[in-house]
């Protein structure tokens, strides 16, 4: 059976992690595209690309029910959080008028997994270790924290991701100028050291039982994974699918952590991709061809076997001729040859 995939913000990194991955399964799959911009370079490497409205705009919604009508879409993977809050406030509408499966966890789960502030009480409520925080607006809760935990201290737009509107205070000084500086900020604990960070995947069911998991020790760099050493033996592994599934997400999940010296301590959990989704298959664990399998053809996920490795992420170029590039942004569409990967 031919999967037709639905990939959304084709122009981000998370879409293009999305992709490779995809091009990694031996299932057949044909990829289409969409994003707000003929200037994605996304559109260029699918099967199919469509200049579609931001995802905000009114027309965002019925233009992707067209597509995925016209391309008999089977699977909707989504590229980036503005879409996919807009996508899963909207499942029931594109199942009733599509054939398309959107992969996202429900409106409220998006919610609390973005929320850093609330995804800090609700760990600690569920018994799991996370960074001690506090609101600035609360006065009497911040000072108490500045007596209580020793400078430096990570001060983070509490809806932000993909590490932006996040910066390190090391004084008063400069605990002042971030929090005014920095929207809807929270603040919290240095988790040291800075050498044991972790990104685990999750992949959990519909029924909300996770199916697998991969540990991966990494090095950041841009807000991403630049270089990680993969660890199957890891018992972080079935630690973070006990967080996750407290949670509640459904689908593809990410959690980050730093192993301390009072254990591990969940910072943030994005209930999407990751910026590794485009190495773990290499591993065994391939979290785009999973939601296919699960969600499009029924099949009950068996729990991949995790191979140890290492993972080194370097800049990839992409060329584009001109009159290529001219005819998207005047038709807002394209349909490319499948070159091999």
């Amino acid at each position: 059976m031919s999967i037709n995939v639905l990939l959304t913000g084709a122009g981000g990194n998370l879409a293009h992690f999305i992709h490779r991955a995809l091009l990694l399964s031996k299932m057949d799959l044909r990829i289409v595209a969409c994003d707000y911009s003929h200037n994605a370079v996304g559109l260029y490497l699918a099967d199919k690309g469509y200049v579609v409205p931001p995802a905000k705009d009114s027309k965002y919604l019925p233009t992707i029910i067209e597509i995925c009508k016209r391309e008999k879409i089977h699977i909707i993977l989504v590229g980036g959080m503005i879409e996919m809050r807009i996508l899963a406030e909207n499942t029931t509408v594109l199942r009733n008028e599509t054939p398309a499966f959107v992969v996202t966890s429900p409106p409220k789960i998006l919610r609390r997994a973005e929320d850093k502030w609330e995804l800090a009480r609700h760990l600690a409520h569920n018994g799991f270790d996370s960074p001690r925080s506090v609101l600035p607006s609360d006065r009497a809760g911040l000072c108490s924290f500045m007596d209580e935990i020793v400078f430096p201290y990570v001060v983070k737009d509490r809806f932000g991701g993909g590490s932006q509107g996040i910066a390190v205070a090391r004084n008063k000084k400069q605990l002042e100028y971030l929090v005014e500086t920095i929207p809807n900020p929270v603040v919290q604990e240095y988790l040291y050291p800075d050498d044991e960070e972790y990104t685990i995947g999750v992949f959990v069911s519909s029924n909300g039982k996770s199916a697998a998991c991969i540990v991966m020790k990494r090095q950041l760099r841009l807000g991403m994974t630049f270089k990680s050493q993969v660890l199957p033996e890891s018992e972080l592994g079935s630690f973070c699918e006990k967080i996750v599934e407290s949670v509640g997400c459904i689908g593809p999940a990410n959690v980050q952590l730093r192993l301390t010296n009072r254990g591990p301590v969940v910072f943030e959990i994005n209930p999407r991709f990751s910026s590794t989704t485009s190495a773990r298959p290499y591993y065994g664990y391939n979290e785009a061809e999973m939601c296919i399998r699960h969600f499009v053809l029924k099949e009950e996920i068996d729990r991949p076997v995790i191979q140890r490795g290492r993972f080194f992420r370097v800049i990839e170029d992409v060329f584009v001729g001109e009159e290529i590039f001219e005819f998207v942004r005047r038709e807002g569409r394209i349909e490319n040859k499948r070159e091999s990967c």
